[in-house]
């Protein structure tokens, strides 16, 4: 069986999240803070990425639900979320995401892929980087 690629959508403003094509689906997304949308698809390994994410029990789109609530309510359910909140402690207006939802694997490995790519691009990020992503503390 071969592996999809690591592959993400264009980025979307915070705000658009749900125009992302197959947000029902679990999967992995980036978020990083620009002033103005990026063109092309999203770079995992881009400098302005501040967190990188996973969900493979429900949708991208709750787990974003989750992060929103956290972040901008400061209300329990996603501790990027609130870390988002302690370091910007803005209304995310310069956020943007970028999905790979993970449709195309058989259901009792998607959760160990969709698991080892986030693992896998913090860790090209902080080789690249030096550092984790800012909201990636554990």
């Amino acid at each position: 069986m071969a592996l999809p690629k690591i592959k993400f959508s264009p980025w979307v403003q915070w705000s658009n999240r749900l125009e992302i094509t197959d947000f029902r689906s679990p999967g992995v997304y980036i978020l990083a803070k620009f002033k103005n949308r990026p063109q092309g698809l999203g770079n995992p390994l881009d400098k302005k990425v501040i967190y990188v994410g996973e969900t493979s029990n429900q949708s991208l789109g709750s787990r974003w639900n989750q992060f929103d609530r956290s972040a901008f309510q400061s209300k329990d359910g996603h501790s990027g979320g609130w870390n988002y909140n302690e370091e910007f402690g803005d209304k995310g207006q310069d956020l943007f995401v970028a999905a790979m939802p993970v449709t195309d694997v058989p259901e009792n490995l998607r959760h160990l892929f969709i698991r080892y790519v986030e693992r896998k691009l913090i860790l090209d990020y902080a080789i690249e980087h030096e550092s984790q992503p800012i909201l990636n503390r554990k």
